[in-house]
């Protein structure tokens, strides 16, 4: 049993954090106000109009960034946009073809495959890093170049991995300037920020109840058309901060699959506790689905929650990443709870030296 009154007090962070990365959650908003200042100082190609796709390369918590940006409203999507965590383009990749390669440290080995793929088929290039070799390689190729300084673990950079690309898609032709306007969030999330920071109480921080209701169980986060992407955030979080299985899927296709598969084994109705991320984009028959899910879940005896933010009527960005930074605070949490540092990954760095040696 986890001591209830854990998370509110000095000990649960001061026990684990000790590179802070609790400051470093706070300080989102600030990292896309920054972003949008910087890159919108970057001149971007005229041509880029004509592509005729966008392709998104990066790995974790960099490609995270680009899954957040393609996942629009139907109507929003004016060209086809691809995410691409491979070692390889795709064979329609070409010169019409918009590759934007998103490694925070620039050392990602998948990405520079693509970005030398990307290089040696003629595409339209951009590269968004803090250096390193893919900054390198982008100035000698004479491409787009985003390059940031700021100092985290990559997942927790998001601002600057993820800002960038709204104005790409812009140059791209997928978003109308106003549609990829970011001041609503950044204005925003500083509030949301505030009440879900390790000096508020459990009993109104919903991060840290969330917290406490995913110990000892599996995660398994379901969102819906634009919050896709931020189930799978949630899940890579809870991975990399806590140190803990999670698993995620979407409707309306979970409900053709996923369902039928809550029934075995019978522990996973004591073993997992579901989030249901809905949005104010979902699809009316994807609420209905909502809705007939949590009800199945109920019957089934099997925990389920959602956000309960209440924030009131967001624009697309407003409620992407104010869901974005709930599961960040709540995975950061989850790792309290569990008594491991949340900005080490020690299986992923052994998994690379493997790799190197």
């Amino acid at each position: 049993m986890v001591n209830v009154s854990y998370l509110d007090t000095k000990d649960a962070v001061n026990a684990v954090d000790a590179t802070k990365l609790g400051d470093i959650l706070r300080s989102l908003p600030k990292q896309l106000e920054a972003a949008v200042v910087e890159f919108s100082k970057v001149e971007l190609p005229a041509t880029w109009r004509e592509a005729r796709e966008v392709v998104f390369c990066g790995m974790g918590g960099s490609a995270i960034g680009g899954e957040l940006a393609c996942d629009l409203p139907a109507k929003l999507m004016r060209k086809p946009l691809h995410v691409v965590r491979e070692y390889e383009l795709p064979a329609f990749v070409g010169p019409a073809s918009l590759v934007i390669v998103v490694s925070y440290s620039g050392e990602t080995e998948e990405a520079l495959a693509c970005f030398r793929e990307g290089v040696a088929r003629g595409c339209m290039l951009a590269a968004v890093t803090s250096g390193s070799t893919l900054a390198t390689e982008a100035k000698a190729a004479g491409v787009t170049l985003y390059q940031f300084n700021f100092k985290a673990p990559p997942r927790d950079a998001l601002g600057y991995l993820f800002a960038p690309l709204l104005r790409m898609l812009v140059a791209a032709g997928v978003l109308e300037p106003k549609e990829a306007n970011l001041a609503p969030a950044i204005d925003a999330l500083p509030e949301l920020t505030l009440k879900l920071t390790p000096e508020v109480p459990t009993a109104t921080n919903r991060a840290k109840e969330l917290a406490y209701l995913f110990y000892d169980h599996v995660p398994f986060i379901i969102g819906s058309g634009i919050t896709r992407s931020v189930a799978r955030r949630w899940k890579g979080q809870f991975n990399e901060h806590g140190k803990a299985v999670a698993a995620f899927d979407a409707l309306p296709e979970a409900n053709h699959n996923t369902v039928e598969g809550f029934q075995f084994p019978a522990r996973f109705r004591d073993d997992a506790v579901v989030m249901l991320l809905r949005s104010a984009y979902d699809h009316p028959e994807v609420v209905k689905r909502f809705n007939l899910l949590a009800k199945f879940l109920t019957a089934q005896h099997i925990a389920w929650h959602e956000p309960k933010l209440n924030l009131g009527q967001q624009d697309l960005w407003s409620e992407k990443l104010s869901l974005v930074a709930l599961g960040d605070w709540v995975s950061y949490y989850l790792a309290l709870l569990y008594r491991t540092d949340p900005a080490a990954i020690p299986a992923i760095d052994a998994l690379k030296a493997e790799l190197r040696g």
